[in-house]
């Protein structure tokens, strides 16, 4: 090969070597422009990720958009209401324990030959509203001796029961009265036509309701 032929292919390779060179150049500055392996950005989307945990939007970043909401918060038990007591039944029977039996007189004193005012009162002693019998025949007023031990009469021994029983609502603390007169005279059971005028002097009255009986209370004829 002749000296200029050798020439003439030294520079093709230098030539060839040169572009080879920069074609590397050039494709290694494109890869660090982009990033080795990174996809390219396709610009806005709704399916973005943070690689960070989510946190709780704050009260403004919550405001923009109803898409995104906040945790429930967990439901913090309730402990069930207490049901309130119910009111008493006013129909429930009024124990002998919870009724109270006194008499009254109108006045201490009545002069003989006078109609003395009697007055049976049934006080619900109890805290409850009940129901009693109260029937006319289970009511009586007596009166007695002062020593209580001869019976002189009785509201009931001329009292020919043709009622029905009668009950009654009683409320706590009320008293039922029941107004009675006395003729002044005696009687006895069965009614008998024969009565004599009480005499002056100090009696008792006692009254009754079925088994029940009041303390006595004095009364007067002058």
């Amino acid at each position: 090969m002749s000296e200029q032929a050798s020439l003439y292919w030294r520079r093709r390779m230098v030539a060839i070597g040169g572009v080879v060179i920069a074609l590397v150049i050039v494709g290694w500055a494109a890869g660090g422009f982009f990033g080795e392996g990174s996809p390219p950005v396709a610009g806005t989307s709704g399916n973005v990720r943070d690689s960070q945990p989510p946190s709780s939007p704050s009260p403004a970043q919550s405001g923009g958009s109803g898409s995104a909401t906040s945790p429930s918060p967990s439901p913090t038990p309730t402990t069930p209401a207490t049901s309130a007591t119910p009111p008493p039944d006013p129909n429930q029977p009024c124990p002998d324990s919870a009724m109270r039996v006194t008499v009254e007189v109108g006045t201490p004193q009545y002069k003989v030959g006078q109609r003395p005012e009697l007055r049976l009162v049934l006080t619900n002693a109890g805290e409850v509203p009940c129901t009693r019998d109260v029937s006319r025949s289970l009511r009586e007023v007596v009166v007695m001796t002062q020593d209580g031990v001869t019976r002189l009469w009785s509201s009931n021994d001329c009292y020919h029961s043709t009622l029905p029983p009668e009950s009654q609502v009683v409320q706590a603390g009320e008293g039922l009265g029941y107004d009675v007169k006395w003729a002044g005279r005696t009687s006895a059971p069965g009614c008998p036509t024969k009565r004599t005028t009480v005499q002056a002097g100090t009696y008792s009255v006692i009254g009754r309701l079925g088994a029940l009986t009041s303390p006595p209370v004095p009364i007067v004829l002058t």
